[in-house]
């Protein structure tokens, strides 16, 4: 996956800022996290409406949670899970991605 294409495909900005972090640096940081937790999510067939709502909750995210073992990124997937689930996720992978 990648995370410019994803951006430019459904008309969201790459250097519109998530925080202090442009998009394409959130939306990088959250395939890896994706990769790592949950890589049957299908980011790449998100409608536009659902990429901004995962990118602002990864900006709130990163206020809230220490960086290390994405935790923002994982905090942002959890609160869309409902969400995401159209996208590939089941109800098997939230415990996988929670911090439990």
């Amino acid at each position: 996956m990648n995370a410019l294409k994803i951006l430019k495909k459904l008309n969201i900005n790459p250097d519109e800022p998530v925080l202090l972090i442009t998009a394409e640096e959130a939306l990088e940081n959250i395939l890896e996290a994706v990769e790592e937790y949950c890589s049957e999510l299908k980011i790449e067939e998100m409608k536009r409406k659902d990429l901004l709502a995962l990118l602002k909750s990864y900006g709130e995210a990163v206020i809230n949670y220490h960086p290390e073992k994405y935790h923002q990124e994982r905090a942002a997937l959890i609160e869309n899970f409902e969400n995401l689930k159209k996208y590939g996720l089941t109800d098997k992978d939230y415990n996988f991605i929670d911090f439990c």
